[in-house]
């Protein structure tokens, strides 16, 4: 049995481990994750703030760390100023050994002095930035004021991503143009003035810097951080470089796309040259690579044309951060089959007339989930091969089985989307199954003797007839499916084959 004493000290030490426990989780840092520190990266636990040190005290914003050196424990106070989630502000003396060091004494040694540093989370996600874009604006830095020429601010095609096009300017004869792009990643208020951080990018690389805005109505000024520090930003006047802006009118839609393209809501299309999908909205259409936007088309101005498949428009376009204007033909071959050219994107808006252009690029556009029928049923032989190397229609009437090599006699199973004549080709588009991916293909419809499959390729006359084929198969002879009288009638369609196996079973009633 324990005596009263060992009983107490039992308690007592219970009590004390409890306490520290307790002391470490009020000392829990709120700010986990990777963290970028003038291009270094800073790694943040619960417990430790990369190699600043381990955290033994808090209050409030103000931590007590800890690490280990050769000289003993080295002591470090920190405050932090959170103005956002993805931005972090702090301030922090140098190692301290002292062993009574405490909170007391971190208040003591933090004075306005203290160098402020600025932490950017690694891989933030972009937010909204806080100013409207398109704007006109000058600039000034450290060698000059551009009052001369007159730069310009607009919107990506990600709609979260800006671009500045600064103009070179004879004020400042090492100013060269360039074109920067910013990405927002935060936004604060601090003592009544309004700031936000970015991902700035041009052809060197990606920077982070903080920005200042001074806004008035439709004009304002923003001031931009020298580096990613950020500890000169207490002002405007403070800015390494200033912009004097003033709102812009943003384009907006005159005329709306062909209505089969979005229908009564707006509707998927895929890209046979490059993958992308695209949806139309009446008079916007965009274009979009795994959920990010990479091309947006306004609809400005249609012109006519002879009857209601082909379609002309000139549009306002912005390709990335290119921004542009664009004419555009559109062929619609089936409702789900679009055929679109796309002329040049020119930087100037006095070309009006769209009506005939010389074309840049060409695309087809299938509209997402469709399939249709295959032609050319049955199965097709090959001299090299002892097997059929190419299967249409035979498990179903969209199904294709497709053998690019005789030892592989499995092939490659595709689902036939569109089949449509344009010139002097037939066309089959269909989807492989296992990739997803869409090929096109032509053949001579009185015959089959030659299949050819395109890869990556517009699926109209010009664009195949001036690419080299994916897959190339000639065929030496051609059978149906299905030889047998019986199996001929279950490949009909469903009534027919109703009315088949009834008129066998009548058949079979009145004579046995």
């Amino acid at each position: 049995m324990l005596s009263t004493s060992s009983i107490v000290l039992f308690l007592l030490l219970f009590f004390l481990a409890n306490l520290n426990l307790c002391e470490g989780s009020r000392c829990r840092l709120p700010w986990t994750g990777a963290w970028l520190e003038n291009g270094s990266e800073l790694n943040i636990t619960h417990n430790a703030i990369g190699n600043l040190g381990n955290c033994v005290h808090k209050s409030r914003d103000l931590y007590l760390l800890t690490s280990d050196t050769s000289r003993g424990p080295c002591y470090r106070c920190l405050i932090t100023f959170p103005v956002h989630e993805n931005v972090l502000h702090y301030k922090t003396t140098q190692c301290i050994f002292d062993a009574e060091m405490s909170l007391e004494k971190c208040s003591q040694l933090m004075s306005a002095d203290t160098t402020m540093h600025t932490l950017f989370r690694k891989e933030a996600t972009p937010v909204q930035c806080p100013i409207e874009a398109p704007m006109n604006f000058t600039y000034q830095t450290n060698q000059g004021i551009c009052n001369s020429r007159t730069s310009f601010l607009h919107r990506c095609a990600q709609y979260d991503r800006l671009a500045l096009h600064y103009q070179a300017c004879p004020e400042i004869p090492n100013r060269e143009s360039a074109i920067w792009q910013m990405e927002c990643i935060g936004s604060w208020q601090s003592f009544g003035l309004n700031y936000f951080a970015a991902r700035v990018g041009y052809s060197a690389g990606e920077q982070y810097r903080c920005f200042i805005l001074d806004k008035a109505g439709s004009n304002g000024r923003i001031g931009e951080s020298a580096d990613a520090g950020c500890q000169e930003l207490t002002h405007i006047g403070a800015a390494a470089t200033t912009l004097h802006y003033r709102q812009d009118t943003p384009i907006y839609a005159s005329c709306e796309f062909p209505v089969n393209m979005y229908g009564e809501k707006s509707r998927n299309w895929e890209s046979m040259l490059l993958g992308t999908y695209h949806r139309v909205y009446h008079g916007s259409w965009v274009s979009a690579i795994k959920g990010r936007n990479d091309t947006v088309w306004t609809c400005l101005q249609q012109f006519p044309t002879e009857d209601n498949e082909h379609f002309v428009y000139r549009t306002f376009v912005t390709k990335g951060c290119k921004v542009g204007y664009q004419c555009l033909r559109i062929h619609m071959r089936k409702p789900h089959i679009v055929h679109v050219e796309y002329g040049d994107i020119s930087a100037s808006e006095t070309f009006a007339d769209c009506s005939e252009f010389p074309v840049e690029s060409r695309d087809t556009l299938i509209l997402h989930g469709s399939k249709e029928a295959c032609p050319i049923g049955g199965k097709h032989y090959s001299s090299m091969c002892t097997g059929p190397i190419l299967q249409v229609g035979c498990t179903s009437k969209y199904s294709m089985n497709l053998v690019r090599d005789c030892a592989y006699p499995e092939g490659d199973e595709m689902t036939c989307i569109a089949n449509f004549k344009h010139e002097d080709n037939d066309f089959i588009i269909a989807r492989d199954k296992l990739s997803h991916q869409l090929f096109c293909m032509t053949y001579v419809s009185d015959r089959i003797k030659l299949l050819r499959v395109y890869d990556r390729v517009s699926c109209e006359d010009i664009s195949v007839n001036s690419a080299n084929p994916y897959i190339s198969l000639n065929f030496s002879s051609s059978d149906s499916c299905s030889p047998s009288l019986l199996t001929g009638f279950l490949y009909s369609s469903s009534s027919d084959v109703t009315h088949a196996l009834s008129s066998i079973l009548i058949f079979s009633i009145l004579f046995f």
